[in-house]
């Protein structure tokens, strides 16, 4: 896994990125969709927005599952590297 880590880190990175901003434009379509759900009288389109807004919601949690966990495994690396560091000396 660090091998992989270690190949392929800027290109991981450049995922991570797209996939938030991905997430941020479904933020923001997210609050269209909640504001248009207020003016539609129509039940089938009121089901069809509430299927879109919960995949939005669902993939915008995942988005965020994701960053927690990058900022969780980060310090945990650093932490490691300085343990394996300061025992090497």
């Amino acid at each position: 896994m660090r091998n992989f880590l270690k190949k392929y880190w800027i290109l991981i990175l450049i995922a991570v990125i797209a996939v938030n901003f991905l997430g941020f434009y479904l933020l923001k379509e997210s609050v269209g969709i909640s504001d248009a759900l207020e003016h539609v009288d129509s039940e089938r389109v009121i089901q069809k927005l509430k299927q879109k807004d919960f995949f939005y919601t669902l993939f915008i949690d995942a988005v965020l599952i994701l960053d927690f966990s990058l900022i969780l495994f980060s310090p945990y690396l650093v932490i490691r590297s300085l343990i394996k560091n300061k025992n090497r000396k």
